[in-house]
């Protein structure tokens, strides 16, 4: 079969089961808490409502982005451009003269591997600014895909203090606490700073927590240790992010820890339709990739991809903060 009739049988349709099946290493946030619930927009804009709880402080960070707000009875509204992300890779003429040389099926094939690598590495490219932005909405915070923080979620609650208390009643507090924001009991992590972390370890060894089968162990979870008790885990979390002047800063403070609760109520991620003429005759995918295209003057053939999309906190008064005092 010609190189040229292998390229028709990648249709629109099949490129796009293509990118959207084609596995990529995985990212630890969004998997974990945006992923679930996705939701496609026609548009080129969203609309983000985010819950106002209780003490709930809106930072604008974006100059000029006041006008991008409503403020409802109950709900900030925010009225934010998609980010649009695109990719371009190009099968060149040396490498189609390469495929030539084979013949039948093995020709097929090696097309296909070619061009799903290609839509791989704009994927894996595409999870690693999603994982970014998905980690500050983790926290609170509207992200970009450059990293710059548009809106910054607070809250004036008190953090709840570890210090002086059996691990299970400070548990307790955070139970009461997620179920006075959201009226029920739900899941949730504790992603903590490294002294937070060493300092919930160091009190569950005072307490015998980890004998005798009592309520602390240490679970491996993909390579990074995690800390079991009581059946809730305190994840060690180190990321960081840049502020508007450039300088990085960590997502959580040392001494401190943050309830993430795992719940689709907490947390969103809103996808829109690409930028392409192809993308018109399909519906909204999550990421676009156009049926491969012929460039002039025998240059080879082109593979473009695009996704736009922006993950968000829809109740940042549900991220309990902790601290852990000297």
């Amino acid at each position: 079969m010609p190189f040229l009739e292998i390229m028709k049988l990648w249709t629109l349709t099949t490129i796009m089961v293509a990118i959207n099946q084609v596995k990529t290493s995985g990212t630890y946030v969004f998997d974990k808490y945006f992923k679930a619930n996705a939701k496609p927009v026609m548009g080129n804009t969203a609309k983000l409502k985010i819950k106002k709880g209780a003490g709930i402080v809106l930072e604008t960070i974006l100059p000029g982005a006041d006008r991008l707000v409503r403020d409802l009875k109950d709900v900030y509204e925010l009225t934010i451009e998609l980010p649009r992300f695109g990719l371009s890779d190009t099968i060149l003429a040396h490498e189609i003269n390469e495929f030539e040389s084979l013949k039948g099926e093995a020709k097929v094939e090696a097309v296909s591997q070619k061009i799903t690598q290609i839509l791989k590495e704009h994927k894996d490219d595409y999870m690693t600014t999603i994982e970014y932005m998905a980690t500050g909405a983790l926290f609170g915070k509207v992200v970009d895909g450059k990293g710059k923080v548009l809106f910054d979620f607070r809250t004036t609650a008190n953090p709840i203090e570890f210090k002086n208390k059996e691990i299970d009643i400070a548990l307790n507090e955070v139970d009461e606490a997620l179920v006075d924001e959201l009226g029920i009991e739900v899941p949730y992590d504790i992603l903590c700073s490294s002294t937070f972390f060493n300092r919930t370890v160091a009190n569950a060894k005072a307490a015998g927590d980890f004998k005798d089968n009592g309520p602390a162990k240490y679970i491996d979870e993909n390579g990074k240790r995690v800390l079991t008790i009581h059946g809730k885990r305190f994840i060690p979390f180190r990321a960081s992010w840049k502020d508007e002047n450039g300088n990085r800063k960590p997502f959580i403070e040392e001494g401190k820890a943050v309830v993430i609760p795992k719940s689709e109520k907490v947390y969103e991620v809103v996808y829109g339709r690409a930028d392409h003429t192809q993308a018109m005759k399909a519906a909204p995918k999550m990421f676009f990739a156009a049926s491969p295209e012929e460039l002039e003057r025998g240059k080879g053939w082109a593979i473009e991809t695009e996704t736009k999309i922006i993950p968000y906190c829809t109740r940042p008064g549900a991220l309990i903060k902790l601290i852990y005092s000297a």
